[in-house]
């Protein structure tokens, strides 16, 4: 079992209904492709994902090639520091971090990167396993729903709320501004 299948139907399902009215929305650490994948077919959006990994990359713009869809989706290789250098203020109607925030550096600074490119009144979305779920899964550090809330605020962020998504799993959703 993935760490991106244990609450694959309830978080998109989420998604769905949350980011039903999005436009435009960016994707950090979109991995290989599979939340745009579902987005653009059931909405007609239009998905910016970054990633890391050249490798997901090329899986995910190769699967969005060849699924039929309504709207259109497209991942580049993009360090989530430098995202205001690659996409213009007020950009998006949303932006998704599921399963990444603990692979991120400087969280911080990618949250106040993530709002420059929001739209006002946007909306943002962190998925994350629920810290007491396993205090370190891949190696990497997880954060509490107050530590993640925090750096939300922190960011300039309101409206935040958590949606347990599945046992294990949670989503921080907050709106662009204070």
């Amino acid at each position: 079992m993935t760490a991106r299948s244990i609450p694959s139907a309830s978080l998109k399902q989420f998604l769905k209904k949350e980011i039903e009215n999005s436009k435009r929305i960016l994707d950090i650490g979109c991995g290989d492709g599979t939340i745009a994948i579902y987005l653009i077919s059931c909405l007609n959006c239009y998905i910016n994902g970054i990633d890391l990994d050249k490798g997901k990359i090329h899986r995910a713009n190769e699967k969005f090639r060849k699924k039929p869809k309504k709207g259109l989706a497209l991942c580049r290789l993009c360090d989530s520091r430098k995202i205001n250098k690659l996409f213009r203020k007020h950009t998006f109607d949303a932006v998704l971090i599921t399963h990444t925030i603990h692979h991120l550096i400087d969280i911080n600074d990618v949250l106040l990167k993530a709002r420059y490119t929001l739209k006002p009144s946007g909306k943002i979305f962190i998925g994350e396993y629920r810290r007491d779920y396993g205090e370190k899964i891949d190696n990497c550090p997880r954060f509490s729903n107050k530590k993640i809330k925090s750096m939300l605020r922190t960011a300039g962020f309101r409206n935040i709320k958590k949606h347990l998504i599945h046992k294990n799993f949670v989503m921080i959703a907050a709106v662009n501004g204070r």
